[in-house]
């Protein structure tokens, strides 16, 4: 009877250590229709694969969910529910100012049970995050120049009311990529309630303070970036007063300190693309900008950084200084042929990184070196036009 009671414990904790990789993706489109996607073969909605944090594998038949062009997946801070994007443009037929977040109740076997469909005013959602209380979901809406934010209810995961939308204004020097605002990424403060808005478009960080009573916005200024650099996202440090600006079209990393009060103050730029590449009319630049940088994100313990450098096809690995958040380039990695990486997460263990290789349709799974931050490939899933990754 013992050793029955201890297999079955040892089974139950087994269980428990195993989790899941959500994958997201672009669906719907003709190859060769949405121009910054290379991939010929355009996926169904969300996949589930099993993950097993012990050595990192990804299940080889994954469950799929359908839904139209899920291209950000967020989990809410409870890990009960997950929030996806419905990025959705000219190829769908929708007009301008359609848009929705869809929430999913996750099951314990992985399984996605739909909530609800909200729309957010804008059909761009390029991101959606959560503030730091989990009560509100943060939206950015790409084509129409502005951010929404919607009421969520943490112990039921329904998304509730549009509370605050504002819009961007100005523009950038790239005529192309920069002719209107393009808000891509917004993130909540992990410890205040100010939120970041990276405009792609203006070269600008839009920085407000949100009120967790009414899910109203007040401008908190503006931080201006290089001309030119587009950016994207953001990361914050677990331990230092620091965040990470990834931007986009000049493929560099701004490393900011981060005031309570005033919010992001940049300290440090740095290149995350090798000296002498050239992005710029390269066939797989889809971007058609001078680089065309992806998003960025930390190792579990805030040691390394690591940055997608799209045509290059590789991540920069950047060692984190443990005084001031200053990077150093310690090794890079390269991606699968033609990959065009859109996004990248790490596990909850913090022991495996995982990449949403788009137009290389897979999923690539590489274990992190604890010392070095170095990265190991340690198996590709098929995953027709991933676009991002979460897991739990």
């Amino acid at each position: 009877m013992v050793r029955l009671q201890d297999a079955r414990r040892r089974h139950k904790m087994v269980s428990m250590a195993r989790g899941f990789a959500f994958v997201g993706c672009y669906s719907g489109f003709e190859p060769g229709q949405l121009g910054w996607v290379g991939s010929r073969q355009p996926g169904e909605g969300i996949l589930t694969f099993a993950f097993d944090p012990a050595d990192g594998p990804l299940s080889s038949t994954p469950r799929l969910t359908r839904q139209d062009s899920p291209t950000w997946l967020e989990l809410h801070p409870n890990r009960h529910f997950l929030v996806a994007v419905h990025e959705l443009s000219h190829h769908t037929g929708v007009p301008a100012g359609v848009g929705f977040v869809t929430s999913y109740r996750i099951g314990n076997d992985g399984l996605l049970e739909h909530l609800c469909t909200r729309p957010t005013g804008g059909r761009g959602n390029t991101c959606a995050t959560f503030d730091r209380t989990g009560r509100f979901l943060l939206v950015t809406r790409y084509w129409e120049g502005g951010i929404s934010v919607l009421r969520f209810d943490p112990d039921t995961g329904l998304i509730g009311e549009l509370t605050a939308s504002p819009l961007h204004h100005g523009s950038g020097p790239h005529p192309l990529r920069q002719s209107v605002p393009h808000p891509h990424g917004i993130h909540g403060d992990p410890h205040t309630n100010l939120v970041y808005a990276m405009d792609l478009g203006t070269d600008r960080v839009h920085q407000y303070l949100l009120d967790t009573a009414t899910g109203t916005l007040l401008p908190k200024g503006e931080v201006h970036l290089a001309p030119g650099c587009g950016p994207r996202g953001i990361n914050f440090h677990p331990r230092l007063p620091v965040a990470y600006v990834n931007c986009e079209l000049n493929g560099t990393v701004v490393v900011c300190a981060v005031d309570n009060e005033s919010g992001l103050i940049p300290i440090e730029t740095v290149r995350c693309y090798p000296d002498g590449f050239v992005a710029r009319g390269h066939p797989d630049n889809l971007g058609k900008a001078d680089f065309w940088g992806a998003e960025g994100c930390l190792s579990a313990d805030g040691s390394h950084y690591y940055y997608i450098c799209r045509v290059h096809q590789s991540i920069a690995v950047f060692a984190v200084a443990p005084s001031d958040g200053r990077l150093t380039l310690s090794s890079r990695q390269p991606l699968a042929a033609q990959s065009n990486a859109r996004n990248l997460t790490i596990d909850p263990s913090g022991g495996f990184l995982l990449v949403a290789s788009q137009d290389a349709d897979c999923v690539e799974c590489f274990r992190i070196e604890p010392v070095s931050g170095a990265l190991t490939l340690v198996l590709s899933r098929h995953a027709p036009c991933a676009a991002d990754v979460a897991i739990i």
